[in-house]
């Protein structure tokens, strides 16, 4: 809540919580600190579901000093929130029982790596996907770095499979196996192991198993061949790239819009094919005293939510299953800060 007092003050001390979505996009974009004042070059999507209905907003244009107003179906590069997909591929396959979920990496990769004595039936597929394998994270570490060094504008352009399977051999030790850290490596590692066990390459598995029963026409791991897609600024409003990431895809590639990204959300909240898969998501892996994460989803006390920060754009998706709530928010800057409170205070307004 303080995080909205800092940016939407105007907003609580002023707005009914019985407004109409329509009021609460309108206060949220126009208001005297919304964002058209206090972020101008902005432009985002917004997307909400809620008791069968679906609405979109947009504010803004796709590109800075532009003509072309942003839409539903503008396509933006949705970053991390791409490791909820990674983490449903992996819960589906153990509901379907085609893999143990307590299985080690060991296991799918012996024809690959001699794993070093410290990994050996340590790290199960489950700790990769709820951020406690305690394996080097591609994020802050000396890989990062080196990353960097390559390339400033698309470090991870260098990362093949190649790249994980010696990151693997250079780990000696698990730091803080069995506690939290938030790690891209793992997903990468994660999306391989996915690979290998259905000999079929990642990102064909993610459009066959995933975004063609749920109709997901228009997301993918390319870059956007469409004219309607957003730019791409950092929080200075610098123009960026796009990620190159190859073997990091599964932990941050795939561009989508919001149009697809409700149909996604909805259905873990709509009964449907993936419901035993979306049910283990839900369960709790890791708890302390600061979070609580599923599979790929973080779990607050009534809702489960993910980010996704690329270098130029920002998302966030949150849905709440008894309320039947969906929402997700799009920015064509990264502003990982502005998405999440911008959801924040959709939230409180719909949530009754």
């Amino acid at each position: 809540m303080k995080k909205i007092i800092g940016l939407f003050f105007f907003f609580i001390t002023t707005c009914s919580f019985g407004q109409s979505q329509n009021e609460v996009i309108d206060s949220l974009f126009y208001g005297q600190k919304g964002i058209k004042i206090k972020y101008p070059d902005v432009g985002i999507v917004v997307g909400i579901y809620k008791n069968g209905i679906v609405n979109y907003y947009s504010l803004g244009t796709r590109v800075k000093n532009g003509t072309e107003l942003l839409d539903s179906t503008t396509i933006f590069e949705v970053g991390s929130a791409t490791k909820t997909f990674t983490a449903l591929l992996l819960a589906n396959e153990i509901s379907n029982k085609k893999i143990d979920r307590n299985s080690y990496i060991d296991k799918y990769l012996v024809n690959k790596i001699k794993l070093p004595p410290a990994l050996k039936d340590k790290v199960k597929l489950t700790d990769l996907a709820s951020h406690q394998s305690g394996l080097p994270n591609l994020s802050n570490d000396k890989y990062f770095d080196d990353l960097l060094n390559k390339d400033s504008i698309n470090p991870f352009r260098f990362v093949d499979k190649k790249y994980l399977m010696n990151v693997l051999k250079e780990t000696d030790i698990l730091n803080n196996y069995g506690h939290y850290q938030y790690n891209n490596y793992a997903f990468s590692l994660l999306g391989y192991i996915l690979e290998i066990k259905n000999k079929l390459a990642y990102e064909s598995l993610i459009k066959k198993d995933i975004l063609i029963p749920l109709k997901m026409n228009q997301t993918s791991f390319s870059v956007p061949k469409v004219s309607n897609v957003a730019g791409l600024y950092n929080q200075q409003g610098e123009q960026m790239n796009y990620l190159i990431l190859k073997s990091v895809n599964p932990a941050g590639g795939l561009k989508s819009n919001a149009v697809d990204l409700i149909n996604y959300m909805k259905a873990f909240i709509l009964p449907n094919k993936f419901d035993k898969a979306i049910a283990l998501t839900q369960q709790v892996f890791y708890d302390d005293k600061n979070r609580k994460v599923g599979l790929g989803w973080d779990i607050k006390n009534d809702y489960y939510q993910k980010d996704g920060d690329t270098f130029g754009n920002s998302c966030l998706m949150r849905y709440n299953t008894s309320k039947k709530i969906a929402i997700v928010v799009l920015s064509n800057h990264q502003n990982g800060q502005l998405v999440s409170d911008a959801v924040d205070f959709i939230y409180e307004r719909i949530n009754n």
